[in-house]
């Protein structure tokens, strides 16, 4: 490092004597100027008259641009022009016209003392040891009456401690901390002015606003030496603009805690509750990926935002399970095992009442084309036909013996199909002719149809005997088709029940979800809009 400073002071002392200036301009007088200044100036000596003073350097920032917030890696990126300004008594002139008037000079940073700044807090890895605040090749402007100004315009990345708790309506304080390097306060004394930081020419950011910074002073005591060692910490206070954020991010997951509601809203045996569920599950599961990869991996404190998504899905996933038990209930429905009395009174008589669904309606409403009713209708029809046979009974019995012709004709199914009222056990038949319309009263055709005896039965052709044994048969199959298709009464009433149970247990999931999603939406989400 001495060897590149002398290096550069004997370029500018070469500068002067390979390119005079005889004349006795501007340009004369600067020459002169500079010759004198520093003929006998050493810069490794500091600018104080006597060795137990202090120099004091003014130091201030002008901050022009947040370049980056690196949420991840808790590291923002700025852009800043910093001011030093401290009195060297040699550095003296008086601008008469000796010198032109000259009041200031413009000579390289290396050429004079500087102090030894640096950037305390730095998190670049991109210099080779400490990060000092000096530039090679720039320069300083030295005033006559010993003033010296250096400017550095420098791209600062220093670490900032990320509070995430209100993700993504945080604030954000970060600092920015400069000290001297080898320099105690009783050597060199730092000082911040009133307004030592400045945003006169800072650029916007889109994501983050800076509603306040401030400077202050820090003074710091080693354990290695008893002196003392002044810091300036410049406080930024970075707010998130929160719109990004809040489209992308906050609505999606509050529309799929909303769709939770649906999966209660569908149809109580619908196969398609459990996947929408697990589909809703597995959509949070991927915004909390998501946000994962945006926020810092700490475990000092949890964001709103992350607690909200947990407890969306632990929702859900309570709704799949309750889910899996609402289609299990359906399942219950196929008549075999009755719904218990207990559960009849709670959920029937109030739940229901509650909810709003008519559930007396529901459990006592009969179901049409039972078998139990078409047995009634039918026994209801015979007794009936049968007072009416036994006024004309003996007149059948004379028709009967004058026709020639007795026989059985078969069941109550089979004679309701001919068309023909029953009495009794017997069944008689009138015809006035073989091929003529009959009138019949039979009890069992089934039964009796082959073995009828009839004086005339030689008279019946075989088309005749093949309709009537396929008449049969086909009443036979009729009857088996009705036992197997038809349900019992009792089974329709306990399917019925199932039905009704699983209904309410719906509706009362989908108020219980309602109200759990309102509440823990409202008291998670307005902890983060209040902040």
């Amino acid at each position: 490092m001495a060897t590149r400073t002398a290096l550069y002071a004997f370029h500018f002392l070469a500068v002067l004597h390979v390119f005079p200036v005889t004349s006795n301009g501007h340009a004369a007088a600067e020459d002169t100027l500079l010759r004198e200044l520093f003929s006998h100036y050493s810069k490794a000596i500091r600018p104080v008259m006597n060795t137990n003073d202090s120099v004091p350097v003014t130091l201030y920032m002008t901050l022009n641009q947040l370049i980056d917030v690196d949420e991840k890696n808790q590291i923002i990126t700025t852009r800043v022009w910093l001011y030093q300004e401290w009195n060297d008594s040699r550095l003296t002139w008086q601008p008469t016209n000796h010198y032109f008037g000259l009041t200031s000079v413009v000579v390289p940073i290396e050429t004079l003392w500087c102090p030894d700044t640096a950037l305390l807090n730095s998190a670049d890895d991109h210099f080779e040891g400490f990060p000092r605040i000096v530039v090679p090749g720039l320069t300083v402007t030295v005033y006559s009456c010993g003033k010296v100004v250096q400017v550095v315009p420098a791209i600062l990345r220093t670490p900032c401690n990320m509070d995430i708790t209100y993700f993504p309506v945080d604030i954000q304080h970060c600092e920015i901390e400069f000290g001297l390097w080898k320099y105690a306060d009783r050597q060199v004394k730092l000082l911040l002015p009133e307004d030592g930081i400045r945003l006169a020419n800072f650029i916007a950011n889109s994501e983050w606003d800076i509603p306040d910074v401030r400077g202050r002073t820090m003074e710091k005591v080693f354990i290695a030496t008893p002196d003392s060692y002044t810091s300036i910490i410049f406080d930024l206070t970075i707010s998130r603009k929160p719109l990004y954020y809040t489209v992308n991010l906050i609505l999606p997951c509050v529309l799929v805690a909303v769709l939770t509601l649906v999966v209660f809203a569908l149809p109580s045996d619908s196969t398609d509750k459990v996947n929408l569920s697990v589909s809703l599950l597995l959509t949070l599961y991927v915004f909390s990926i998501l946000l994962a990869e945006l926020l810092p991996p700490t475990s000092n404190m949890i964001p709103y935002i992350t607690v909200y998504l947990i407890f969306n899905m632990v929702l859900i996933g309570i709704s799949v399970a309750m889910t899996t038990c609402v289609s299990i209930l359906c399942q219950q429905s196929s008549g075999r095992s009755s719904v218990p009395i207990l559960i009849k009174v709670v959920f029937f008589k109030v739940v229901a009442k509650l909810l709003f669904i008519d559930a007396s309606f529901i459990a006592t409403k009969d179901p049409p084309n039972n078998i139990n009713l078409y047995r009634r209708r039918n026994e209801k029809t015979t007794k009936l036909e049968n007072l009416k046979i036994e006024e004309s009974d003996l007149t059948l019995d004379r028709e009967s013996h004058t026709s020639g012709l007795d026989f059985p004709i078969g069941n109550s199914s089979t004679a309701r199909l001919l068309d023909v009222p029953v009495v009794g056990e017997q069944c008689h038949a009138s015809y006035n002719c073989i091929m003529g319309k009959p009138r019949r009263y039979c009890p069992d055709l089934s039964r009796h149809l082959h073995g009828f005896k009839c004086p005339q039965r030689h008279m019946r052709t075989a088309k005749e005997r093949k309709v009537e044994n396929n008449t049969t048969r086909i009443v036979k199959y009729m009857e088996i088709l009705l036992k197997r298709t038809i349900p019992e009464e009792k089974t329709i009433k306990i399917q019925t029940e199932w039905k009704l149970l699983a209904t309410i247990i719906d509706r009362l999931l989908l108020v219980f979800f309602t109200l759990c999603t309102l509440i823990g939406g409202l008291g998670i989400l307005s902890r983060i809009t209040d902040y």
